[in-house]
């Protein structure tokens, strides 16, 4: 992996983290209306998944970090 492909890898886990993180707030904040009322039944929001898209960001910007000459 390429220093470009590794910063487009960190940003698209940050993506990732940040539209499950997204969702949930959206979710509390809509939680009573009736929109909202099948994906709050279907959908749990996923906290792993945020988690570990954070650690892997921060592996490979660590990785990187010492890659920096």
């Amino acid at each position: 992996m390429n220093t470009r492909e590794k910063i487009d890898y960190m940003i698209q886990c940050l993506q990732v983290a940040k539209a499950e993180y997204e969702y949930e707030a959206e979710r509390y904040e809509h939680e009573c209306a009736e929109d909202y009322e099948w994906l709050n039944k279907h959908h749990i929001t996923n906290k792993a998944l945020i988690r570990e898209n954070l650690r892997n960001v921060a592996r490979m910007g660590f990785q990187m970090a010492n890659e920096v000459k």
